[in-house]
């Protein structure tokens, strides 16, 4: 499995979770229908790149008991952004929404991933703050979250060994070799 969909599939168990047992998750820009109120919709993930922080210098990784070393690319870091639509059939309920979402994003300022580590949560736009045209009777809501700096990997793995004793003549004048082994 790869990382963006453990980190987006991380995000759906914990809003479920959370906020709505019944969230779901429609892919950007596709036309939805809401058939049971209450409901809470992820529409998403819209990738962003955070180009000032990309790093043309390969990362490296060695062994030093086998003596070798893995080269791979520094990964592209991307911002998964997600609009997010709470429905509901009356004002008082789409109120419970907003504040079981805002609480949401205090108790959480970052999203875990199982043994990976953890990524910033940010509310960028709260519910209700975000105009959208609604075409029903019922009472909607919409903001904007993201899930910052998400690491996307390239495939390419470069792997070799590393130098194991290195040997220096002095030629010159200087009649002195050495050999010099691994440090320790």
């Amino acid at each position: 499995m790869t990382l963006l969909r453990e980190v987006v599939e991380s995000f759906i168990r914990l809003v479920k979770a959370e906020i709505a047992a019944n969230a779901v998750l429609v892919p950007p820009d596709d036309a939805f229908e809401v058939t049971k109120v209450p409901s809470f919709i992820l529409q998403g993930p819209s990738l962003v790149e955070d180009g000032a922080r990309r790093c043309p210098a390969p990362l490296l990784a060695d062994d030093r008991e086998t003596m070798t070393f893995t080269e791979t690319a520094h990964p592209r870091l991307y911002h998964l952004d997600f609009d997010l639509v709470a429905t509901a059939g009356d004002a008082p309920s789409v109120l419970d929404m907003q504040e079981k979402t805002v609480r949401f994003f205090q108790a959480h300022p970052t999203l875990s991933v199982g043994d990976r580590g953890a990524l910033n949560l940010t509310l960028l736009v709260p519910l209700g703050a975000w105009r959208r045209v609604n075409l029903s009777n019922l009472r909607q809501v919409s903001g904007r979250c993201r899930i910052e700096d998400c690491p996307v990997y390239d495939d390419t793995v470069r792997e070799g060994k590393l130098i194991h004793t290195r040997i220096f003549e002095f030629r010159g004048g200087v009649t002195e070799d050495a050999a010099f082994g691994p440090q320790t």
